[in-house]
């Protein structure tokens, strides 16, 4: 049995979201030196803002060479079978009153104006145990 479990934030119930971030490219080679130092000031902005808010539970960027796993026909594979150019870049892991708060805290992420990118909002699902 699933036990929903929230935080409490200025008396206010939060939820768990996850923020998968995709992008068409790495903000670390496709910016020039002076526009990935903008784009790490107004990164670096973003999160304390989020922090300071106590909306920010945890946060990191990706390394390339991750792995699929899959299972067909009870054969797991396991390799490299991502064939486009999008990449999930990293993730936050925050709290908010409700998924449009989610959303609204994903568009502010300073990211789309330096690189194509896409924010997946997933609200997560409160599992407890006794």
């Amino acid at each position: 049995m699933y036990r929903e479990i929230f935080i409490t934030y200025k008396n206010k119930i939060m939820r768990d979201f996850l923020l998968l971030i995709r992008t068409e490219g790495s903000v670390w080679t496709d910016l020039s030196a002076e526009n990935l130092q903008k784009h790490i000031q107004n990164g670096t902005a973003y999160i304390s803002n989020l922090i300071k808010e106590g909306k920010l539970k945890s946060a990191q960027p990706l390394e390339k060479g991750s792995r699929i796993v899959t299972e067909t026909g009870g054969v797991l594979k396991d390799g490299p079978f991502n064939e486009s150019k999008e990449v999930i870049a990293g993730y936050f892991h925050i709290v908010a009153n409700d998924i449009d708060e989610a959303v609204e805290i994903a568009k502010a992420n300073p990211i789309f104006k330096d690189i194509p990118t896409r924010i997946e909002v997933h609200p997560m699902m409160p599992v407890g145990g006794n």
